[in-house]
């Protein structure tokens, strides 16, 4: 069965074709016949084995976002998913032809959407969805501020936030105006205009910070009210002189990927959610070679493999 992966760290050269054992399902997985693969920056980072040395400890088939139809169902399952339907999941060793599923991490792809706008949307959607419903409250009137807006969760924060009624402030660099705006932000502002912790000091009732590595937590707290809160992609609570609530976004069984994906292909199939996708790439050694090299520099939008 074909796959892509690698053996040592370094660009995306160091991928190559693999052939594996085609996967078997167990009690309770489903198994995919893939059809689209979202490429996150997180593999990106892996692949480059950042405070890693040459090699690896062997062979490293990556990915997370896989929409593929179902082709093997296990004996254990007695769910709503049956052999012949469009699933997006969540999963591990994704750059391949086929790929393992469970339920828990997966959800049926309305006929509306694109398998291409679902791999899309994996990673940054749930990463977006539990962000606001896990590690920040947020209410109808809320002023929420956005870093890294543009991004691909932040894109998707933004139109979720302002599904849920919240004035959103959105925060990126000054070229990514049009592209903020466009998701429907009631305020932008750019970082590389103005002194952010100036211009917002004391303006949100809630701060998401989705930056590269969650950077500028002092602007964080001076940004948020007091008794607000900070949610962050960063590991370490920012010093702050005021009462605040620090929570570190990260992945979580809490709610369930599938909770997050139903609700977020849903919100696509009935036009309250769009995918910013910037590349779409064969499912090739060169497709993924591509996608990586776009994955390394500045980008917009998400690189999805397409599999024909």
């Amino acid at each position: 069965m074909l796959a892509f992966g690698y053996r040592r760290y370094g660009g995306p050269e160091v991928f190559e074709v693999i052939d594996i054992p085609e996967p078997q399902p167990k009690k309770n997985e489903l198994l995919l016949d893939v059809l689209a693969v979202g490429l996150n920056n997180r593999e990106r980072a892996e692949r480059a084995g950042t405070g890693y040395g040459g090699h690896t400890s062997g062979l490293i088939i990556s990915g997370r976002d896989a929409v593929g139809r179902i082709i093997g169902v296990g004996t254990n399952l007695t769910t709503d998913f049956r052999k012949g339907m469009l699933v997006a999941t969540h999963t591990e060793h994704a750059y391949a032809a086929q790929v393992l599923a469970e339920p828990d991490n997966s959800a049926l792809i309305p006929e509306n959407v694109t398998p291409m706008t679902a791999a899309g949307l994996i990673t940054p959607g749930i990463t977006a969805y539990k962000a606001i419903h896990l590690f920040a409250q947020i209410h109808a009137g809320d002023t929420v501020i956005v870093k890294g807006a543009s991004g691909g969760v932040g894109l998707i924060a933004v139109q979720l936030l302002k599904n849920l009624q919240a004035h959103v402030i959105g925060i990126a660099s000054s070229k990514k105006e049009g592209l903020v705006k466009a998701a429907g932000v009631d305020e932008f502002v750019a970082y590389d205009q103005v002194d952010v912790s100036q211009t917002l000091a004391e303006r949100g009732d809630v701060v998401f910070n989705l930056a590269m590595n969650g950077v500028g937590g002092a602007d964080d707290v001076a940004m948020v009210k007091a008794g607000g809160t900070i949610a962050s992609v960063a590991h370490d609570t920012p010093a702050s002189h005021k009462t605040i609530t620090f929570n570190h976004i990260h992945p979580t069984n809490t709610i369930s990927d599938h909770e997050a994906l139903a609700f977020l292909l849903d919100q696509v199939a009935q036009g309250h959610l769009t995918v910013d996708i910037g590349q779409e790439l064969p499912f090739t050694l060169e497709g993924i070679i591509a996608g990586h090299n776009y994955l390394e520099n500045p980008h917009d939008g998400r690189a999805i493999l397409k599999r024909a």
